[in-house]
């Protein structure tokens, strides 16, 4: 069982507190940035060392307000609200990130390879499980989710025996 945990987007916590950002610090909102890079090198890294193997027990916990995966209102000191949309480009980096799993739907266990036919062969897929939203995880859930990956993972090795 491999893991990692990336937070990026502070908009939720700026918001609440009042903080202004942007280059002149008259924006609500953050442009997303791209510190999620490393991640999907880590993910190709990991995969080479598993390429002989039927399971790829890898997860990824992605927080912050570039994860939001529903839109999220966060009311100002001053009881306005704003929005973060979770289908905003200049917001959202879970695009960014779902080619580590081949743009599968993410929140999902993929420890399981995937086998797809092609002609007279087949082609494996190993795709990391990715799991992300707007608010902190909790360390109890990333403990679940884990279990469940390691789960199915020993499920795995316990049938090629």
């Amino acid at each position: 069982m491999v893991s990692e945990a990336k937070y990026q987007g502070k908009d939720v916590e700026n918001i609440k507190a009042g903080v202004l950002v942007g280059k002149n610090k008259n924006q609500d909102l953050m442009v997303a940035g791209n510190a999620i890079e490393r991640m999907y090198k880590n993910i190709s890294e990991i995969r080479n060392f598993m390429l002989d193997e039927h399971h790829f027990p890898y997860a990824v916990f992605l927080q912050g307000s570039n994860f939001s995966t529903e839109t999220v209102q966060v009311f100002k000191p001053d009881g306005t609200f704003v929005k973060i949309r979770c289908d905003s480009g200049a917001m959202n980096r879970i695009d960014r990130v779902t080619a580590a799993n081949y743009c599968m739907p993410i929140n999902q266990n993929y420890c399981k390879n995937i086998f797809i036919a092609h002609k007279n062969s087949s082609i494996m897929l190993q795709a990391a499980s990715i799991y992300a939203r707007c608010k902190p995880w909790e360390g109890k859930e990333m403990t679940q989710i884990m279990m469940d990956i390691a789960k199915t993972s020993i499920g795995i090795l316990n049938q090629l025996g």
